[in-house]
């Protein structure tokens, strides 16, 4: 079997910040190879540099996946992180195509089902919403206060959901999040987010899990005064990203709320320190920005160091494919990020489409990842030239 072309196809998602980038390899037996690529803001320009590069791959046998990673990395100078981005592209689309050749679900590839159902979070919950671009695009109101996004609780507990995440909304902001301080928080901050989420945990009551993400927005010691702030609400995680294993494990030491952090992360090398020094309760690993080969190592070095896993999933039902091979096969997976507050048409992306019952996915069980990317969709929503990005506001 010989690699023949790679295309991709770019796709609005609708909601800001996050367009949708779908990867085809395609090969002399017919077998076709789907992937997503991860770059929100840039995936056009992604999508140029992996068909470039896939014009290297003509003629390679696609099954040879460790080997032909290994070459674009190298050939790549090795280190070049942009250069991961086209790699873990590619790589996800070779264990589509090989699992399709050998008739198996992509994950016996990566070492055999450990479970067939896994618990889900939703994730950005009332975020969207409080986002009147956003919201437009989901074709609902937006939510600008704290009882409006306290009512839409009844959507997750209908949906069997037993966790959600959001993040730190301000009633009455047009952008729905608050303007950065460029790592600091002060006290407006800190009492958005207590009322916030204590009016979230008296709603809920005390099983449903709460994750609050705060991403890169606050260093060390705007972590440390927002996780105790929010100790008395038992968070099930706070979500906070840092490129220093010793300030985050600083911050952590100095609260007892448990810390969630990895998504900026690229390969094994960068979340090794943070592994070392035993920095977060749950590491959250970007398949798409690192590859399954490489996915899948990283969680190995995770479990080494007795560390949970929980991959970063709020793209594509593609996406959610993607990530529900590699937790299936993964025995230290804990939970899996989804969107389900998103654009209707989102579902008919793929086919067959996902199975979720009672807040948890069915890992399927088809040939490679389990389904196709239906193109017809995917084209009827293209991204329509470059818009510049909304930045937040400098004063609150």
């Amino acid at each position: 079997m010989k690699i023949t072309g790679v295309e991709t196809i770019p796709v609005d998602s609708g909601i800001g910040g996050r367009d949708w980038l779908f990867v085809k390899v395609l090969t002399d037996e017919g077998i076709v190879g789907w992937s997503e690529a991860y770059d929100t803001q840039a995936a056009p320009a992604l999508g140029q540099a992996i068909e470039w590069i896939g014009q290297e791959l003509v003629g390679q046998d696609p099954r040879r996946i460790d080997y032909i990673s290994r070459r674009l990395w190298d050939w790549g100078r090795a280190g070049f992180p942009e250069r991961m981005k086209v790699i873990a592209a590619i790589d996800i689309a070779l264990y589509d195509i090989k699992g399709k050749w050998l008739g198996v679900p992509v994950y016996e590839l990566l070492g055999g089902l450990n479970r067939d159902r896994l618990p889900l979070y939703w994730s950005h919950f009332a975020s969207y919403r409080a986002i009147g671009t956003d919201a437009a695009s989901l074709g609902v109101p937006a939510a600008r206060s704290i009882p409006d996004w306290i009512g839409l609780v009844d959507d997750v507990e209908k949906a069997g959901f037993g966790a959600l995440k959001t993040n730190l909304l301000i009633p009455g902001l047009a952008s729905g999040l608050p303007p950065t301080l460029n790592g600091a928080i002060d006290t407006w901050r800190i009492n958005a987010a207590v009322d916030f989420v204590g009016a979230l945990r008296e709603r809920c009551g005390p099983d449903m899990a709460i994750l609050f993400d705060v991403g890169q927005e606050y260093r060390m010691g705007g972590i440390v005064q927002l996780a105790r702030a929010l100790e008395p609400f038992n968070l099930y995680w706070l979500e906070a990203e840092g490129m220093d294993p010793d300030a985050l494990l600083a911050a952590r030491r100095q609260t007892r709320t448990r810390i969630c952090h990895g998504e900026a992360l690229m390969r094994r090398e960068q979340f090794r320190p943070f592994f070392e020094r035993h920095v977060t309760d749950v590491v959250m690993v970007e398949t798409l920005m690192n590859g399954l080969s490489e996915a899948r190592r990283i969680c190995d070095l995770a479990a080494h160091y007795d560390t949970m896993i929980s991959p970063h999933n709020f793209m594509s039902p593609l996406s959610n494919l993607v990530n529900a091979h590699l937790s299936a096969a993964m025995p230290n997976f804990e939970i899996l990020e989804i969107d389900m507050d998103d654009v209707p048409w989102k579902w008919d992306l793929i086919d067959p489409p996902l199975r979720i019952e009672n807040g948890e996915l069915i890992v399927p069980s088809g040939p490679g990842l389990g389904a196709e990317v239906v193109e017809s969709v995917a084209r009827a929503h293209p991204i329509r030239g470059h818009e510049r990005a909304e930045f937040l506001p400098i004063d609150g």
